[in-house]
Order: C-alpha cells, then structure tokens, then sequence
C-alpha cells in the first residue's frame, strides 16, 4: 500500500466511512506532511484514534500531532466567536450576514471543528431599504479599528483578530466574464429573494432564512442551490488557477449528501451545465465517490485520473492576488493549466486570457446593479 492509499484509507477511517486496512509500516513524518498539505491533518488523526494502539505512530510523535489538532479546535472556536461579533454589529445594522461555505461546510462534517479553515467568506444584504449594505460593511469594520484591504474588486478583507474575513461584493470572479456575471445574478437573486419569508420557488426547497439562521447568532445559511452552485465554481476556479485538495472534496461530498434531499438535483445539474462546469463536475464529483470509498480506482476515467494527480499535487500558491504582480500570477497559472482548460473547460486557455485581458483594461470595476 503506498503513503496515498495509506493516506486515503486513514481519512475514510476519520470519516468513519470504512475500516481499510493498513501497511504494517507507515512513513508516519511523511503522513503527516501529505495530510498538512491536504489540509485534513485532524481528519487523518481522527482515523489514527481508531487503529489499535499497535499500529500508532510513537507516542511522542502522535502527542505532537494531537497537540496541533487541538490548536486548531482552539483557533476554530476563536473564529466562531468572532465571526458572530461581527454578524451581531451587522445585525444592528440592519446587515443580514450570508456565510458562504466556512461552517455551512463544516456542520456537514462528523466533527465541524476538524474541518480547518484559515478564513470565512461571507455576503452582506440589507435587512430592508436599498442601501449598500458590502460598503456599510466594509464602514463599520473600520469604525471598529479593523484594518480593511478593498483594492480587489471581488471582495474586500477585513484582519480581524482570531479571524480574516473575506467580505465578498461578488461571489464569483465575473470581470469580463459574461457567463460568470449571469451566474452571479442567478445567485445575488436567490439571496435576494431570501430576504421575503413568503416567497417560494422551486431553488427554495429548505424554507425561509430565518429557519436556517445558525442557532445563537446572526450568521446565515444561504438557500442550499446557492452554496451547492458557489462551492463549483469555487472548486473549478481553485483547479485551473491553484489546483485543488482533498478538502475542497470533502467539501462538496459532505454538503451534498447532508443536503440530498433539498436539493434540487435536476436543476442544479441544468445549471452546472449551462455555466460550463459540466466537464469539471463530472470528473470533480467522481473523485468524491473514490475518496469516500464509493467508487474503485478501477472505474476512474483517464480524465479523471488527470484530475486526481492534480489533486495530490501541491497548490499553485502566490503570495498576493493583486495589483501588476498579482495579474503576472493569473496569466502564469493560466498558461500551466492549458491542459486542465483542454479537458476540463468549456473555453480554451486563449479565450481565458482574452477574459482575463479585457476585464482589467475594459471591465476593472465591474458594476452589477442591486436588486
């Protein structure tokens, strides 16, 4: 069994899904890094809590590991507190809060605290009226003393301590994009639509928002097509520009099995589609069947099989996003990844540069009215 199986068979385990055995020896340093490098390091630990105390790492080793584990419960139990100082400000301010993945997510998971996460996203929508309710945000953070970065156009970040907060003005990155700049229309209006109690439709299967507030807070879970669509998009962004990890599948496993039943299969799968993510989902969905024991190696496709080395690989990361260097950053990554758009895209690399040239010289500042 090699260190990958070894890994997977472990993350199963900690997901209580199966009971896989394993090698009689393990690179237990070499685990640890891929698990780190995963960001499953917790999970993986949790799979090693059920193996007989035989096949442990070394004490020493396996106390180092519980002991980063349980600083990042701590730092998961900090977040949450601040991530609820924040929505209650907001609250107070006729803010409604909408949580875009983070503990939407990781409720979904058997223990939410292992689930690691190294900041929130979230989308601000005025309780009534029709002010701006991303820039009172950003406003208030500051009159708080938090310092605030607004220089990019999808969303400003507010370091706050024990929490770094992506505040996202859009959720999806739609400059220049026509077909993304629909999809988020698509979605700002389900949120919007969330705002009336009484309204119904067929996306809204999970009742009105208030039934979804999460318990003790004012933090919101979005209508459930809109996270399940946001954590595609997110996914085959991070996959042509960054790559992807185990948690980003996890991630869309978990959701979609806590959430099968609301929602509303046909529709959402109308709408991976018609936004282009059709040839990504399918690989990206059946590498959530592997990783949860559902699928054998055996019935992956070639494609899919590019896909999963990609995963193992590590991410593509920069140190900033922004300005000229920022833009130098997406233009390599887009060239590395002309494979990904070969097999995995609707659009060709060309056609992603083109997107990505005449938004920054034409579409700087997208402005998309709201409702």
């Amino acid at each position: 069994m090699t260190l990958r199986e070894s890994f997977l068979s472990l993350v199963r385990l900690g997901m209580g899904i199966s009971n896989t055995p394993l090698p009689d020896t393990i690179d237990w340093t070499a685990l640890e890094a891929l698990a780190e490098q995963q960001g499953l390091n917790a999970i993986v630990l949790d799979g090693i809590e059920k193996l007989p105390a035989s096949a442990r790492p070394p004490q020493e080793f396996l106390l180092e590991w519980i002991g980063m584990v349980m600083q990042d419960e701590a730092r998961y139990a900090e977040q949450q507190k601040a991530a609820r100082k924040m929505a209650d400000l907001f609250s107070k301010n006729d803010i409604r809060t909408y949580v875009l993945k983070g503990e939407v997510v990781s409720e979904c998971y058997p223990k939410p605290e292992h689930r690691v996460s190294s900041d929130m996203d979230c989308f601000l929508l005025p309780f009534g009226g029709e002010f701006d309710a991303w820039t009172l945000g950003n406003d208030l953070m500051k009159s708080q003393g938090v310092e605030i970065r607004t220089s990019f156009y999808k969303n400003s970040t507010f370091f706050m301590p024990n929490l770094t907060v992506e505040n996202h003005k859009y959720m999806t990155p739609c400059r220049g994009n026509k077909q993304l700049e629909t999809l988020e229309w698509m979605l700002e209006g389900l949120l919007h639509d969330d705002l009336q109690p009484s309204h119904s439709d067929d996306y809204r299967k999970d009742g009105d928002a208030d039934s979804r507030k999460f318990e003790g807070s004012w933090l919101y879970r979005p209508p459930v097509m809109v996270t399940a669509l946001f954590l595609i998009e997110h996914a085959y962004s991070h996959f042509l520009h960054e790559g992807l990890t185990w948690r980003h599948v996890l991630d869309w496993m978990m959701f979609s099995r806590k959430h099968r039943k609301e929602i509303e299969w046909y529709s959402f799968e109308a709408m991976v589609e018609k936004f282009g993510f059709k040839k990504f989902y399918d690989s990206y969905n059946r590498l959530g069947k592997y990783a949860l024991a559902e699928l054998p190696e055996s019935e992956l496709t070639k494609k899919d099989k590019r896909m999963l080395e990609d995963v193992w690989e590590e991410l593509d990361l920069h140190d900033t996003t922004e300005g000229f260097k920022g833009k130098l950053n997406l233009v390599g990554n887009t060239l590395r990844a002309w494979w990904k758009y070969h097999y995995f895209a609707e659009i060709t690399m060309i056609h992603a540069l083109w997107i990505q040239a005449y938004g920054v010289l034409f579409d700087k500042h997208p402005q998309l009215a709201r409702k």
